[in-house]
């Protein structure tokens, strides 16, 4: 009987953590692809309009407020 037990809460833990692993590798992502979406559109702005590096720095401002955002929401949840 305590074997039986035993074997649940194991089974219990290790999908727990694949749960967890999965969770934070695709804060990552989700941290990375605004970054850079953000980024490379201030760019082409920056290279379209001639205003140096401002939309580029904008862009990369944004990208990490949504990023961040984003992660915090994963978070909590």
């Amino acid at each position: 009987m305590r074997n039986k037990d035993k074997e649940e809460n194991t089974k219990t833990y290790v999908l727990s953590s694949l749960y967890t692993l999965g969770k934070f590798i695709g804060i990552g992502w989700i941290i990375v692809t605004p970054v850079v979406i953000f980024t490379f559109g201030g760019n082409f702005l920056d290279n379209r309009l001639n205003l140096g590096y401002l939309m580029t720095l904008l862009g990369l401002m944004i990208g990490l407020f949504v990023g961040i955002i984003c992660t915090v929401r994963i978070l909590k949840s």
